[in-house]
């Protein structure tokens, strides 16, 4: 009973947001209309604004309000609940593991990802394989991980290794059907071939899926850049990814309803995800959503634990990190809006995080797009152009005090406190932000004319 009262007392922190969002809502242009008038000394003599001007600034300042206080703090909310209750316990039996590797044309990257499998191989209980398929690589793939492998038996002789490969290159789906029918384990880690994992990530996704009973298990997806550890587009993704999947893929953990396995890091049990390989024709860009929605479709738990990671190789330059937000997106509405639209019919809570991702993330950015647009309208346009620029002194470090204290702590959920520098690329933040608007806005126009998506080189 004394359990149950903490449990629900735990989610009235739910309450907290809701509530600061409606104060600063309805309070906040007091406030700020105050230290225009005493701290700046300045007083409007207009009184009449016009209705549709007034209605645009009215809707925009909801708008923020509610995403960067209300639905912020809502997923830290149930992100922090969600990390709460990531039990785990050491097993009685350890089910054999097969790591499968996909990889086509990646001599730079397969040797370090199949040596980080063999270490966290190592500090696993059971029995492990490593399956790499060298789908039809014209470089030396094969040739380093075949190296690797042989390199790595002679230190960890009880871990299995093997490359199989594609004469020709048949894409991802068919490397992880060749992989999933030639593993011999009842679980199955997918890791993409740019990725590293930690020494305690395989024992920490496996007790977690274990003790929780989940059909499949995530962890975080570290950003890395490819010999440029501090790019400055590789740190931006670091506060991108702290937000996205330390507090939003931990919060849809709270009710097992995590969206995406990651490529980078992700354990299923073999029988479920070999029969949906099966049954289903996974054929979109985005085949790590696909294959998690198509999990849902037949009541799969999926879990995401906070706890471990995975480092994976991230776009290090406009013109790259463009072309992998375009297949992300694109992806994105092929799965939601056509594949699994029955989904988003049903009321769930899977649905509901569906429905929010298109709403505030798809349609929102078509909200961003024209707040940008019209911003000179609405200065050229206000009853009285000073106070416009006076509220904007004043709004736009308020704006930024948020954004600070939401990302401050989405990096204490999945960094330690000296990754707290990060918080000094906030300010320009807003140009992955922007990268992100137009990234969708342009999947949705390509989705539109029946484009839905492809792999393209960087």
């Amino acid at each position: 009973m004394v359990k149950k009262k903490s449990r629900n007392f735990i989610y009235l922190l739910f309450l907290l947001p809701v509530v600061l969002c409606f104060l600063s809502w309805y309070y906040f242009p007091s406030i700020a209309n105050w230290i225009i008038t005493n701290l700046f000394g300045y007083t409007s003599n207009i009184h009449a604004e016009s209705f549709v001007w007034s209605a645009i600034i009215r809707f925009l300042y909801t708008w923020y309000t509610i995403i960067a206080i209300g639905f912020s703090g809502l997923w830290i909310v149930a992100a922090h609940i969600s990390k709460k209750k990531q039990l785990t316990q050491k097993q009685a039996f350890y089910p054999m593991v097969s790591f499968i590797i996909p990889a086509y044309n990646q001599e730079k990257n397969i040797g370090l990802c199949i040596n980080s499998l063999y270490k966290s191989a190592a500090k696993y209980s059971g029995l492990t394989e490593i399956l790499v398929i060298d789908d039809g690589s014209s470089d030396y793939t094969y040739e380093i991980a075949w190296s690797a492998i042989h390199d790595n038996h002679s230190k960890y002789p009880k871990i299995s290794g093997k490359v199989i490969r594609h004469s020709l290159n048949l894409g991802k789906i068919a490397s992880l059907h060749t992989g999933v029918n030639r593993a011999l384990g009842g679980l199955i880690g997918i890791v993409d071939s740019d990725s590293e994992w930690d020494e305690n990530t395989l024992s920490g996704l496996v007790d977690y899926k274990i003790t929780n009973q989940k059909k499949a298990v995530t962890g975080y997806a570290h950003p890395n850049g490819q010999g440029s550890d501090r790019n400055f587009y590789v740190d931006l993704q670091r506060l991108e990814y702290s937000q996205g999947l330390g507090v939003g893929r931990c919060a849809q953990g709270l009710r097992d309803k995590v969206i995406i396995v990651s490529g980078a890091i992700g354990i299923y049990d073999a029988d479920f995800l070999r029969g949906i390989l099966e049954e289903r024709n996974i054929r979109t860009v985005t085949e790590d959503l696909e294959i998690t929605l198509e999990m849902h479709k037949k009541g799969a738990k999926i879990g995401y634990f906070s706890f471990v990671k995975s480092t994976t190789i991230v776009p290090t330059n406009i013109r790259s990190l463009w072309h992998q937000r375009l297949r992300w997106f694109t992806g994105w509405l092929h799965n939601t809006l056509f594949i699994h639209r029955d989904l988003m019919s049903k009321i769930s809570w899977l649905a509901s995080l569906l429905w929010y991702c298109c709403i505030f993330e798809f349609a929102g950015a078509i909200i961003d797009l024209i707040s940008i647009s019209i911003f000179p309208l609405l200065f050229w346009f206000a009853p009285d152009q000073l106070l416009f620029a006076y509220n904007l002194i004043v709004f736009v470090p308020y704006g930024l005090l948020i954004g600070l204290l939401n990302q401050a702590i989405a990096i204490c959920f999945v960094y330690d406190k000296s990754e707290l520098k990060l918080l000094l690329y906030t300010p320009v933040y807003v140009l992955l932000r922007i990268i992100n608007i137009l990234a969708r806005s342009k999947s949705m126009i390509d989705y539109l004319m029946g484009h839905n998506g492809k792999w393209q080189k960087n």
